[in-house]
């Protein structure tokens, strides 16, 4: 739990301050002119990621972590932090990544934590320490999709210019589980921006109840 902890607390810190695409990873060459013109892919890092060439969904493509302990959708112009990313073998992973909406004048920001271990079905300690890192202070909205159970909270931060999901999806089935937290602001102040940004809170929604635990 200590080791969450202090992951928790530097991603804090930062915000602050195919199949024929698994057969081309495991030769060792990737084709540059078969590849989509997307930023998941035109970063050599985050391809690594992605487990198909082929948007699952109009506008998402499905990452796969390098634990195997997970799947879930990720936008097709975002980009995976090698600074950020740590993995200890099967058990545990923790990545950011971000992207910048011109047409939206917004740009997010994305943490992701997987855990598998007995330390997950400490639901209210995994929701304070969320809560702490994200400076969530609200309720939590619980709710079943699938054979997990999803806590989602929202806050506007208006002294910071932020908007802010949280999220914590646990498998009802296994011992593990992903936090998510998000948050999003205007790129240009000058510029209109609306927070949040048309259909942002469907689209984290989405991502988290698209999370499938393997």
């Amino acid at each position: 739990m200590k080791r969450i902890l202090q992951v928790y607390i530097l991603v804090l810190l930062a915000v602050t301050g195919g199949c024929g695409m698994n057969s081309e990873q495991g030769s060792g060459r990737v084709n540059q002119n078969s590849l989509p013109e997307t930023r998941a892919f035109k970063d050599e890092f985050t391809r690594e990621f992605m487990k198909s060439t082929e948007e699952a969904e109009d506008g998402f493509y499905t990452f796969e972590s390098k634990t195997k302990g997970y799947t879930m959708l990720f936008p097709v112009n975002a980009e995976i932090s090698t600074m950020d990313y740590e993995q200890i073998k099967s058990s545990y992973e923790a990545l950011s990544y971000s992207e910048k909406v011109d047409k939206e004048n917004i740009s997010y920001f994305m943490t992701v934590n997987f855990e598998d271990s007995s330390d997950t079905d400490d639901i209210q300690i995994n929701l304070g320490i969320l809560s702490d890192v994200s400076g969530y202070g609200g309720d939590y909205k619980e709710y079943t999709s699938g054979e997990k159970t999803i806590y989602f909270g929202e806050k506007r931060n208006g002294e910071d210019g932020y908007y802010s999901y949280v999220a914590y999806i646990n498998s009802d089935v296994s011992d593990k589980a992903v936090s998510l937290n998000y948050h999003s602001r205007c790129l240009d102040k000058g510029t209109s921006c609306e927070l949040p940004g048309p259909g942002e809170k469907e689209k984290i929604k989405r991502i988290a109840e698209s999370i499938e635990f393997k």
